[in-house]
């Protein structure tokens, strides 16, 4: 008997919880949206981006499915 509610995922979870996530869209006219973010983790093979859908940044992703996601290394 299998449990339906609980499913292993790989790799675990990675969540960064700081705000060192800087996202990059692009608007209609080809100038560049940067957002720092702090809503972002790795959910089995799944980015997972936590963003307000009244910002430029989520209609920028909702019509340009192509963002940059840097994440800054440890020493900054």
């Amino acid at each position: 008997m299998t449990d339906e509610t609980h499913r292993a995922i790989r790799p675990s979870i990675l969540y960064f919880g700081m705000p060192v996530v800087l996202l990059t869209t692009e608007h209609d006219d080809g100038t560049a949206n940067l957002a720092p973010i702090s809503s972002a983790w790795v959910l089995g093979q799944n980015l997972v981006l936590g963003l307000g859908d009244a910002s430029q940044t989520a209609r920028n992703v909702a019509v340009r499915t192509e963002p940059a996601l840097n994440v800054a290394v440890l020493d900054l």
